[in-house]
């Protein structure tokens, strides 16, 4: 089957038969990097594993800030994510987070997503060992914490708000979550809305490589929230319209939701007959943490073709930014 990898090119993804040497029998701790950004060290960052040998310390961790995880998916790594660079900085820009990427690269190497599928529960329960050792030795808490995985890395995120121990996650976000090879999964090995105290997802491939079906108290459809997303043309493989979940969640986040406010309604044809009342608690901006705000269902919005993907968002007249893998930025 064709998929795509972290920068967005074809893969062939193997889906059964096979067998990789990433199916290990036991779990090896040093596959998991969890790499810590701050504003302090925004492009360079503390990169530790730990293992039943070795807790990690780090120097610019800072339990009164409120922190991310940000995960991959299927055949990305840190050295060539676009996602990574796209959120961590949207995120450094608005706050001063704790933000740590989890790099289970190699773990989640093409060809293999049969076994990158099975490794996201080992990765998502090692994630809330790691999760737990921060909150035991820095006194964290985990009501501020999120996590945002993309593709795979939603079932990462579910699985290690699952399995935390030292207390609930606040919020975990699913971003496109994998559908292939998870369609007859249940809450204990995919993402579901009873792994953290609000869990929303953004669906962008629905039917094709993300789930349409809803998995959280909150679920967003732009356009739809099926594949092709507005401006993927020939969308092959929906490889461009998977990785639009990242692109509106990056951007939401850098303009406070505006541009994203979503509708409650029971179904996008209703959506675009204009039948849903946009009452209050029936509207929620995509993107803000706004749990004071009680809705839940599914919601849905428009965006535009291209960047800026917002609807009524104004163009910047300084020329778009480019994001390298080396975490640079023009």
């Amino acid at each position: 089957m064709l998929m795509p990898d972290g920068k967005g090119s074809m893969k062939i993804g193997v889906i059964s038969g096979l067998r990789s040497e990433t199916q290990k029998s036991e779990f090896d701790y040093n596959d998991v990097k969890f790499m810590l950004y701050t504003r302090k060290n925004p492009k360079d960052p503390e990169v530790r594993s730990m293992t039943a040998d070795c807790a990690p310390v780090f120097k610019y961790f800072k339990p009164e800030r409120r922190t991310k995880f940000l995960v991959h998916g299927f055949g990305d790594n840190s050295e060539e994510s676009l996602m990574f660079p796209l959120l961590r900085d949207a995120y450094l820009e608005k706050g001063d987070y704790n933000i740590f990427t989890v790099d289970w690269s190699p773990l989640a190497s093409v060809p293999w997503y049969n076994s990158a599928a099975k490794n996201t529960l080992p990765v998502g329960q090692h994630t809330a060992r790691f999760i737990d050792h921060l909150a035991d030795s820095t006194g964290t808490d985990t009501k501020d914490m999120h996590l945002v995985g993309f593709s795979l890395g939603a079932h990462v995120v579910g699985m290690a708000g699952r399995n935390v121990k030292s207390g609930p996650i606040k919020h975990v976000t699913g971003l496109d979550p994998a559908q292939v090879l998870f369609t007859k999964s249940g809450p204990d090995e995919r993402l579901d809305a009873s792994h953290a105290e609000w869990v929303d997802v953004v669906h962008t491939s629905g039917g094709y490589l993300g789930f349409s079906s809803s998995l959280g108290h909150r679920d967003f459809y732009p356009n739809g929230g099926d594949w092709p997303q507005p401006g993927c043309t020939w969308d092959y493989a929906a490889v461009c319209s998977h990785r639009r979940a990242y692109y509106y969640y990056a951007e939401a986040i850098q303009n406070h939701g505006k541009g994203f406010t979503a509708v409650n309604c029971p179904s996008y044809e209703n959506f675009e007959k204009g039948e849903c009342k946009t009452v209050e608690n029936a509207t929620l901006p995509m993107g803000l943490n706004n749990f004071d705000n009680p809705a839940k269902g599914s919601f849905y919005f428009e965006t535009n073709p291209a960047e800026p993907f917002g609807v009524k968002s104004k163009k910047k007249s300084q020329k778009p930014k480019k994001y390298y893998s080396n975490g640079k930025i023009e």
